[in-house]
């Protein structure tokens, strides 16, 4: 029979020796879980930028498609009123 602070210790010796036997690939996984972490920043960064970007271009164009109309619409006035006085 054993006794329980054995048992404990007999658990905490093997995770010593698993960890110990292991140490350099744990940390290459901290390591690789960290350069993953920064790559998934950097992809939603360039997704945020891109719709920002897309947003301000898209303003842009419409205004510049409402400045058009509006000349349009006083340019084609005055031809118009001038075919309707003749």
């Amino acid at each position: 029979m054993t006794i329980s602070g054995e048992e404990s210790q007999d658990w905490k010796e093997t995770l010593v020796d698993w960890v110990g036997a292991r140490w350099r690939w744990l940390i290459v996984a901290v390591v690789l879980l960290f350069a993953f972490n920064h790559l998934a920043g950097f992809v939603v960064g360039i997704m945020g930028l891109t719709a920002f970007v897309n947003r301000v271009v898209g303003r842009v164009l419409g205004t510049r498609r409402v400045v058009w109309q509006v000349q349009q619409i006083v340019t084609d006035s005055d031809d118009f009123n001038e075919d309707a006085e003749s």
